[in-house]
């Protein structure tokens, strides 16, 4: 019973880590494919949307104008000949007659909603007789189809089918929502990324608008880590319970097993923490505030107390710094993560992390320069740019625990003010870095 507990919260655990490397897999593609085509983006998204879940067949459908017909665009699982006979033996028109709205993914496009169907012999639901023939003698039992909505009209739909009874849970439902998201912002994306090539007077509205898509982006991406969180809670609840009440009658192996469980569970909520943080450094709060440094460090330090005292380590601030414009939050966000990565990455018995301004002649004169110095490690100079990129690590988990995401979020913030952030570093001998913030007129 024990072992069936801990073998079904591993492979919870294991999807819903494949669902967030999918997500982050996909959301890659199509940040890289700067394109309005819709078939060269489902192309992309069809393989890895299919694969995740297990599905035995995977379709694209996207309605072209003037004449809402469907075409196949892409397939999973079917023969690549599909294409070409769906789309010129039998043409597809969204509202004629030779459509049924009965047909999971013609119903997805026309309610402009996810549809799922765990049993279709339950279900009021058909298939054309072009794909039933087509499978035969397989019969599918399971549906999930997904439009794709742009601008409140419903352009596509991708669909997989299960020979076998699938069972669709809240957290695969999120999967397929956010994949859909994704394809939309993309698309949408690319869209104002041509606007503002063609006329320079229309650059202030496309600029309004994609700045209305990233806010919703940024509450998507809130949302999606939210409905990740709570499936991680219960694994790690489950494991911990577990823990606490069989550790005296289980054996080494499976212990280790429970304390594996729990601190991948743990690491994955502070991935998916540091996602959120990401997506909110970017995001309109209160930015006009004044802030005092030498306050704002004082409570940095306290919030930092116990890690520090850990360390044996020692924060030296070595002038009066002085008052920026900004907002507290994301200031002392910069300023913890530049701080613990100093104490973090130290071998030395009493880490010190030094604190002052940095006078530069070539820094404008609305910005303050300031320089945040450790004895710690040091990094290559090879790895400069590359150690603010997001998740981007040079050390293993067992060295240094971590997800990667901190100097991506201070860039990202600094980025958000005009402000920048660059460094020096030799192996072995500390690091130095210089960032910029807006100085109190």
């Amino acid at each position: 019973m024990i072992r069936s507990i801990i073998h079904h919260d591993e492979q919870r655990l294991e999807g819903t880590f494949k669902r967030l490397k999918a997500i982050e897999d996909i959301s890659y593609l199509c940040s890289s494919l700067f394109t309005t085509d819709l078939p060269t983006v489902a192309n992309k998204v069809l393989k890895p949307f299919c694969e995740l879940t297990d599905a035995d067949y995977g379709l694209v459908f996207l309605v072209k104008d003037p004449d809402d017909q469907l075409y196949a665009e892409a397939v999973y699982g079917l023969p690549d000949e599909y294409i070409e006979l769906r789309n010129t033996k039998e043409i597809l028109t969204l509202n004629s007659r030779n459509v049924q709205d009965n047909w999971p993914s013609i119903r997805a496009m026309l309610k402009k909603q996810i549809i799922i169907i765990k049993d279709m012999d339950q279900m009021n639901m058909s298939f054309s007789k072009f794909f039933k023939d087509l499978i035969k003698p397989n019969k599918i039992t399971s549906v999930a189809a997904v439009p794709i909505v742009i601008k409140d009209k419903s352009v596509g739909v991708i669909t997989k089918y299960y020979i076998e009874s699938h069972i669709f849970d809240e957290e695969e439902i999120s999967f397929m929502r956010t994949t859909a998201n994704i394809i939309t912002s993309t698309i949408e994306r690319n869209q104002l990324l041509e606007i503002t090539k063609k006329s320079e007077r229309e650059l202030t509205q496309a600029n309004e608008i994609l700045k209305h898509v990233n806010q919703e982006l940024d509450a998507f991406v809130y949302i999606a880590s939210h409905d990740l969180r709570e499936p991680l809670r219960t694994i790690e609840s489950f494991a911990s319970i577990l823990q606490d009440q069989l550790k005296s009658s289980l054996s080494v192996t499976q212990n280790d097993c429970l304390e594996r469980i729990v601190n991948a569970t743990q690491r994955m909520r502070k991935l998916i923490t540091d996602l959120t943080n990401l997506s909110r450094a970017s995001q309109d709060t209160k930015e006009n505030e004044v802030v005092d440094l030498n306050i704002l460090l004082t409570e940095v330090q306290f919030e930092l107390t116990a890690f520090i005292q850990k360390k044996k380590a020692e924060i030296i601030i070595s002038d009066d710094l002085p008052k920026v414009v900004g907002n507290k939050e994301k200031i002392t966000s910069v300023f913890k993560n530049l701080i613990a990565n100093g104490i973090k990455f130290n071998k030395s018995m009493t880490p010190q992390v030094k604190i002052s301004i940095h006078y530069d002649p070539t820094i404008a004169s609305d910005k303050v320069c300031l320089s945040i110095e450790d004895n710690g490690i040091g990094i290559e100079k090879e790895y400069f740019k590359k150690i603010f990129g997001l998740f981007q690590r040079l050390h293993s988990q067992e060295e240094y625990e971590g997800t990667g995401a901190g100097l991506a979020i201070v860039k990202k913030i600094l980025e958000k003010y005009g402000c920048a952030i660059w460094m020096e570093s030799k192996i072995n001998k500390g690091s130095k870095f210089f960032f910029t913030l807006v100085k109190e007129k």
